[in-house]
């Protein structure tokens, strides 16, 4: 198979698109910059990989039209950013920057690739890549957690329009939770920066910044196998599940919050 992944210089989609092309497809791998492109083409090269590299800013429309051109049999649409701060103190061009990115970017993405997969009757799949933080709101990373709703949402939406058309292209939703890659870690500095003099929560700021970096080193997993090994399960199976969750742990307690939320 021909697959595509948004976002792979590091992280949970680098090894995802290392592991797929051990198994024998062609894969294409995209990062955000050039900079990142070499890197990681050198990193490929040095694995004895035949992987395909190139930068694709995903909130570039030039870049974007690129997936105009290419033939791809399954898309993992995984490219995000996380902004880290309270709903009071972020400012409104912060928020639009990560929606843009989690959210509208990665919509145009699917769009673009899904009428294509459609058009030539492909049997594809749209992988879409959200979170766990997307149903288990965290405090103060309210516009991350509200953009991987968002394209949760859009990727439930998208699976019930399949349907209409009888497609054979299969949705697919991931949802990850905490994995030690240092995305978390950004976040929280972000969070710690955000929260300024004039913030309401500025005498919280220490025990904010605290409780987070506890709250994630209790919860990060070390290694990311668990949810790779899902992505790579959707991307081969021939009758994909809808959603996959890991790591285990984590999938527990976010059901027991979703029966105790309602």
């Amino acid at each position: 198979m021909k697959i595509l992944i948004t976002g792979s210089s590091s992280g949970i989609a680098f090894l995802t698109g290392i592991t797929l092309s051990s198994r024998g497809h062609f894969v294409y791998m995209t990062t955000h910059t050039n900079e990142e492109a070499h890197n990681l083409k050198e990193k490929v090269d040095a694995l004895g990989l035949k992987i395909m590299v190139f930068k694709l800013d995903i909130t570039d429309n030039e870049d974007r039209k690129i997936l105009n051109t290419l033939d791809i049999d399954v898309l993992i649409n995984n490219a995000g950013i996380g902004v880290g701060g309270s709903v009071l103190d972020l400012d409104i061009s912060d928020i639009r920057k990560n929606f843009e990115v989690n959210y509208f970017s990665s919509y145009d993405i699917v769009r673009r690739v899904g009428n294509r997969m459609i058009k030539n009757n492909k049997e594809g799949k749209i992988i879409i890549i959200s979170s766990l933080a997307g149903i288990f709101p965290i405090q103060f990373l309210g516009s991350y957690c509200s953009s991987k709703a968002a394209i949760s949402s859009m990727a439930t939406s998208l699976r019930k329009e399949l349907k209409t058309l009888k497609s054979k292209v299969k949705v697919v939703l991931i949802e990850p939770g905490a994995y030690k890659t240092g995305f978390n870690q950004v976040m929280i500095d972000e969070v710690d920066k955000n929260i300024t003099k004039d913030s309401v929560f500025y005498h919280y700021k220490n025990k904010i910044y605290k409780d987070l970096n506890k709250m994630f080193q209790i919860s990060e997993k070390k290694k990311v196998d668990s949810i790779v090994v899902k992505i790579i399960e959707a991307a081969e199976s021939s009758n994909p599940k809808y959603k996959y969750r890991a790591p285990l742990l984590q999938r527990i307690l976010t059901k027991i919050y979703l029966i105790f939320a309602k």
